[in-house]
């Protein structure tokens, strides 16, 4: 009876994962701050830097549909690998030079209002950017509660 039920399932969630895609999965997410806000987003982070942004590689974020075209679609999303440089501790206690995000989400349309930036026509949409980032941990290689802010 137990294998009929892991089978069942397995079919059920492979079936979720063919309709609803991968993408997403494993990003980074975060929210983003206008510069209007930076009380806010440092009030609300236990961590809080000034870094410089140093993209590494961008990686298109398809969902499973996408992946499986024939046509190799062209992405409508992106995902950054990407080093950030940091420059100041604002609030909190961080020792390191340097900060790894790994599949850090593109923004949404709403976010890229947010950040004050238009939607690049090529992906790289932090890479040299000043940014302020505010998080309240990790777990693992993921930043709880990420908030990126462009500074002004």
């Amino acid at each position: 009876m137990k294998p009929k039920l892991i089978l069942c399932l397995a079919l059920v969630l492979s079936g979720g994962l063919f309709s609803t895609g991968c993408r997403g999965i494993g990003t980074q997410q975060f929210t983003a701050f206008a510069p209007a806000q930076s009380h806010e987003m440092e009030t609300s982070s236990r961590i809080v830097l000034d870094v410089a942004c140093r993209q590494q590689m961008a990686m298109a974020d398809y969902n499973l549909w996408e992946n499986l075209s024939i046509g190799a679609p062209i992405p409508k999303h992106w995902k950054y690998d990407m080093t950030l440089q940091v420059e100041r501790v604002v609030k909190g206690e961080f020792d390191e030079k340097t900060l790894e995000f790994h599949w850090l989400s593109e923004p949404t349309q709403e976010q890229y209002v947010s950040l004050g930036i238009s939607r690049p026509a090529n992906f790289g949409f932090t890479n040299g950017t000043p940014l302020q980032i505010g998080f309240d941990g990790r777990s693992g290689k993921q930043l709880k509660n990420l908030k990126i802010m462009i500074r002004p």
